[in-house]
């Protein structure tokens, strides 16, 4: 069932998690193909993608995120800033736009 979902998508990922976060009420950062490719600057053969994929989990770049410092956290205080909500460490007014965008 969940196959067939997905399916209906026709391959758009992009619309689908769109679609889903919305439902949700989530935040979702996802890394595809085309996105890895783009940041090597040219294509990866099958045996490099699949090889990469075995890296992927449900929850790797959150999990990186968390690690690699506070990303997460000031991403989250700049949403709640941006909302008018008072946070850990914002008053509820807007901090400067991050060059990385949303999620």
């Amino acid at each position: 069932m969940l196959q067939a979902f997905v399916d209906s998508y026709g391959g758009t990922t992009h619309q689908l998690l769109t679609d889903l976060a919305d439902v949700i009420g989530a935040s979702i950062a996802y890394v595809d193909r085309p996105t890895v490719e783009a940041h090597l600057e040219r294509p990866l053969s099958d045996r490099e993608w699949a090889a990469t994929t075995q890296q992927f989990t449900a929850m790797a770049f959150d999990d990186h995120v968390g690690d690699a410092g506070s990303l997460r956290t000031d991403w989250i205080e700049d949403v709640l800033a941006r909302a008018g909500v008072p946070g850990r460490g914002h008053t509820g007014q807007p901090v400067a736009a991050s060059p990385l965008g949303g999620a």
